[in-house]
């Protein structure tokens, strides 16, 4: 089955580790691993063989989700030694002065506690103390679905239950606000937090000369694209489109992957009016390509899980 290995969090000496993140040999490990498997392609081969249906079942293609700088300094380097090119799927409000707090809340998690459990459960408290009759209803309806985000299986129970919370019972704005007053609580300052988690644009712009392609991730990366109308789905992937074609100085941006994996037919079929060619999924929970849009990609944590086995 040919799928594509999905990647996000890198670390070094100036990128810190967090949850899932992969020093630059993991990652050099994990190519000469999935070498020996499957036959690794690059990204515009990978993209012109799934497009003509001449894929075999040992190709893959290794993609990037989020634009973040640990990508450019750790990971690029790798695959330039390794002769690879990737997929990079951007989401164009990182390069704006009011990014996305998506990844500036899970710096603050991972990075400002001793461990992320330590992060949940100051987070749990700080719900119950707000408001525990509510919490005590959320528990049950969670428990209720019985495995929530199934499709990840290497989240941790406090990994789909903090999800469910910020998802499910609180929302984007509410759950915006209870991270602003933690992060206040804690005496963090936030424009502190985000000056190295992003790429610059020059540095997507050498990426894209380098030979790799550079996609849609949407402009604001929600968390639930399926929950906003068409007219919001599709202003969030035309100033996507718009930003990034004048970065790379190109219209011939025709590939995404879903924020989250999170998308319904509304998604499609405006991605498909777009001209975008190409799309992938956050996961294997859909282990078979329905169409285009919809490749299934493993989880860098997954593969590096069977490595150690």
């Amino acid at each position: 089955m040919t799928h594509s290995v999905m990647f996000h969090h890198f670390h070094d000496n100036f990128h810190l580790p967090s949850q899932g993140s992969l020093s630059a040999l993991d990652f050099d490990h994990m190519i000469s691993w999935l070498s020996d498997r499957y036959d690794i392609l690059n990204a515009q081969d990978y993209k012109s063989k799934f497009l003509s249906q001449s894929l075999k079942n040992t190709d893959i293609c290794l993609s990037f989700d989020d634009a973040l700088k640990c990508q450019y300094d750790i990971a690029l380097p790798v695959l330039r030694k390794n002769n690879i090119s990737a997929f990079f799927f951007v989401y164009s409000s990182a390069f704006s002065d009011n990014p996305d707090s998506l990844e500036i809340f899970r710096y603050f998690r991972n990075n400002k506690f001793d461990s992320v459990d330590e992060f949940y459960n100051y987070f749990f408290d700080f719900l119950i103390q707000n408001d525990k009759d509510e919490y005590l209803i959320q528990q049950s309806q969670y428990s209720s679905l019985g495995n929530y985000l199934s499709a990840f299986p290497f989240y941790t129970e406090n990994d789909k239950w903090f999800r469910y919370l910020r998802d499910q019972y609180l929302g984007n704005d509410k759950y915006k606000n209870v991270m602003l007053e933690i992060i206040s609580d804690k005496g963090v300052n936030i424009n502190e937090v985000k000056k190295n988690l992003w790429m610059r644009e020059d540095e997507l712009l050498k990426i894209h000369e380098h030979g790799h392609v550079v996609g849609l991730h949407s402009y604001s990366h929600p968390t639930q694209m399926s929950k906003m109308t068409v007219d919001q789905q599709l202003k969030e992937y035309q100033q996507n489109l718009t930003h990034l074609s004048n970065v790379l100085k190109t219209s011939e941006i025709n590939s995404m992957s879903h924020p989250c994996g999170d998308y319904n037919m509304d998604t499609l079929s405006l991605l498909k009016r777009m001209g975008i060619q190409i799309g992938f999924r956050s996961n294997m929970g859909v282990k078979e390509i329905k169409s285009p849009l919809e490749i299934p990609r493993e989880d860098h944590a997954n593969v590096f899980k069977e490595m150690k086995q």
